[in-house]
């Protein structure tokens, strides 16, 4: 009873009366409301800007700095975007260079970059939650926020959320997209770019319409169990087949083999093969000359891989093709597979025996050693069958009565957006999207033996760069505005008439770009016709040379006939000039004798272009750039004069630098490489 006097005392000195609970509820409601603005003076951003104000006192600059300095939440509003950006709330000097010699965070500038901040913010490249002001919050996952930062090694993806074309700063991005289309992804996988184009692969697995013309059951079994062991370079993925899978799906492949156009041809005409020997020895040579490695690679005694990658490597050739395939084959790819990127070379008979003598050499007998397959059955046959559709391998070869499936594998269009509630990590892992990616690339069947993606053997540099290209993928570069996507050209080019037709035939845009749409491997021809020299050009298609001492990859001879020669010569001097391109911009007359001996000076001594063209083959040792030594011959003086003005205007991507050369400079070197042809033969020493 004593305890409950006091209580009720205090009660009703506070609640008593009307006026007593109306100070009462006043004094409560006045103590609450400060609790929200007293907890904000010990809120982290502004700790962090009292650090700021304490560091910046102490330099020299501290004036300019303390007078650019912002206090408060500070916020990026992109609403085209959908960014609320308050990461300059704690980041306070990423505009301030004069801070570059900070280490403390978030106290350091931002790197030089193409954008403003003002125009993008830094959630759009480095994700996390934007409109937070805790580093808990903004940095990392919460449970009503699943973006952290994206890690450092990852942030090429953010730029790949605009632009589809190669950056020269994102070497990472542009790998990893190369690799999607070289590994084949894109056969299973659609993978949307925010410019609305699909990524397409260019990897061009082979039909098997036709396989049991080219190679045996034993072969397709030993490949299906481990492509790597016949080819270290292959790209096909291992799907871990078993003895009786592997063995059921090369009885069905055979099965369904169709005779083809090649087939049909007669091989009357077939010379005897030489002897082992003479194969070795004289085939060596042939291969050779023939530039078969600019295409083709295959491991020397050491095991190093020499040699292209157009092509597929050749160091057992000898243990999978049928002889008699071989032979069409040189003749005439193209009557086995219409749409393969071997041009059709025109060897003679003896060429074509030697060549196939020497390919058949290239064996290991110890690959199929161990197989020993039980006659095929049709309920093997039908077992092998049902394995093909249900792993999906129409998805990337042609096989007679399999179709193509439909939405085999997932979207992964948006795959840099994936919430983490639809994620199965493995036990132990990071639960991370870009962990997630990288582990299921590393060993896809480890999320669970029945799934059917197979093992690629990618290295970890490999893995990094595909998972970057994947995060580029994401929920934000679907909606970026249109005029913020950066797209590559994707236009298709073919070459028109006769000469188109023959260019068709050659393969000419397996190596040569022209006009965005080729290869890399060999010299663009976009604007060949503005180039070089009709007689030039006419000489080098009858006998193709170096231009490039360094290069071990050559144009290999196509023995062309004088009229196919001429027909491909006029057609690219017509139809491949550079636009606008000003032929009387030069005038010829002043490339006299005293203008070549100043550019002489200019090319030997000022600029030293030595270092990477050879001019006189006696004295020079640059092997990088092209031979000079008959450029006179070769290129027009106009296309010389405008090259070395600006060397990436006519040659996009050229590695030749901008020497930029005054005008009486271009005209004296212009002169000076003019002057510069083949000694005839007969000529004076």
């Amino acid at each position: 009873m004593s305890k409950e006097i006091p209580f009720q005392r205090a009660w009703q000195f506070l609640v008593g009366t009307p006026a007593r609970r109306f100070a009462s509820i006043s004094i409560l409601l006045a103590i609450v409301a400060s609790i929200a603005p007293t907890r904000d003076l010990f809120s982290e951003w502004r700790h962090f800007q009292r650090q700021y104000r304490q560091m910046i006192a102490q330099r020299p600059d501290a004036a300019r700095l303390q007078r650019r300095f912002q206090s408060g939440v500070q916020q990026i509003w992109i609403p085209e975007q959908h960014v609320v950006d308050r990461c300059t709330t704690c980041h306070v000097a990423l505009q301030e260079n004069s801070l570059a010699d900070s280490r403390t965070q978030p106290f350091r500038p931002h790197p030089p970059m193409p954008h403003a901040l003002t125009e993008f913010g830094c959630v759009v490249c480095h994700h996390g939650q934007g409109a937070a002001t805790t580093v808990q919050e903004a940095h990392y996952s919460t449970k009503a926020w699943e973006q952290p930062i994206l890690p450092g090694r990852y942030l090429e993806s953010s730029c790949g959320q605009c632009h589809m074309e190669e950056l020269e700063g994102t070497p990472q991005l542009n790998f990893g997209r190369r690799l999607l289309a070289r590994y084949g992804c894109a056969h299973c996988h659609a993978i949307t770019q925010p410019d609305g184009t699909l990524i397409k692969p260019v990897d061009e697995p082979p039909s098997l319409q036709h396989v049991a013309e080219k190679t045996s059951r034993e072969w397709i079994y030993g490949w299906l169990k481990n492509p790597q062991a016949y080819a270290v370079s292959s790209t096909m993925p291992n799907f871990r087949f078993n003895d009786q899978e592997a063995a059921d799906i090369a009885n069905f492949l055979v099965s369904q083999s169709t005779p083809s156009e090649n087939s049909h041809a007669a091989a009357s005409a077939n010379l005897p093969l030489p002897s082992e020997a003479t194969a070795a020895a004289d085939g060596t040579g042939l291969y050779g000359a023939l530039f078969c490695a600019s295409c083709h690679a295959t491991q020397n005694s050491r095991g190093t891989l020499m040699g292209g990658d157009l092509g597929p490597e050749l160091t057992r050739v000898g243990s999978k093709v049928n002889p008699d395939w071989l032979r069409r084959w040189l003749r005439t790819p193209q009557g086995y597979d219409p749409k393969t990127r071997m041009p059709r070379y025109r060897y003679s008979e003896k060429e074509v025996a030697l060549l196939t003598a020497y390919l058949l050499g290239k064996k290991d007998d110890d690959f199929l050693a161990s197989v020993r397959l039980a006659p095929p059955d049709e309920a093997s046959m039908a077992r092998g069958k049902k394995l093909v559709s249900d792993y999906g391998c129409t998805a990337c070869h042609l096989i007679n009565g399999v179709n193509p499936p439909d939405g085999f594998a997932p979207d992964l269009s948006r795959i840099g957006s994936k919430p983490l509630f639809q994620v199965g990590f493995l036990r132990g892992m990071p639960e991370t999207l870009p962990d997630y990616i990288s582990g299921k690339i590393h060993d896809p069947r480890a999320f669970g033996p029945a799934l059917k993606m197979p093992s690629f053997l990618l290295t970890d540099i490999q893995v990094e760069a595909l998972t970057t290209a994947l995060l580029a993928q994401t929920d934000r570069a679907v909606t970026m505005p249109p005029e913020l996507v950066r797209s590559s050209p994707h236009a298709k080019y073919h070459p028109g008439g006769d000469a188109g037709r023959l260019m068709e035939e050659l393969r000419c845009q397996s190596c040569h770009a022209i006009n965005g749409n080729g290869g890399d491997m060999a010299p663009d021809l976009t604007f060949e016709g503005s180039a070089v020299q009709r007689a030039w050009l006419l000489e080098f298609m009858k006998n193709p040379d170096t231009l490039r001492l360094a290069l071990i990859r050559r144009m290999p001879k196509f023995n062309l006939s004088a009229a196919e020669i001429a027909s491909l010569t006029d057609y690219m001097m017509t139809a491949y000039q550079a636009p606008g391109f000003d032929s009387q911009a030069l005038d010829l007359r002043a490339l006299s004798a005293e203008a070549a001996a100043r550019g002489k000076a200019l090319f030997y001594t000022k600029y030293a272009c030595q270092a990477c063209h050879i001019a006189d083959s006696k004295r020079d040792k640059g092997y990088v750039g092209p031979v000079l030594v008959d450029v006179g011959d070769r290129l027009n003086a106009i296309w010389i004069y405008k090259c070395l003005k600006d060397p990436n205007a006519l040659l996009p991507g050229t590695a030749m630098p901008n020497p930029h050369l005054t005008e009486p400079e271009a005209r004296d070197m212009t002169a000076f490489l003019v002057s510069l042809k083949a000694r005839k033969k007969g000529a004076a020493n």
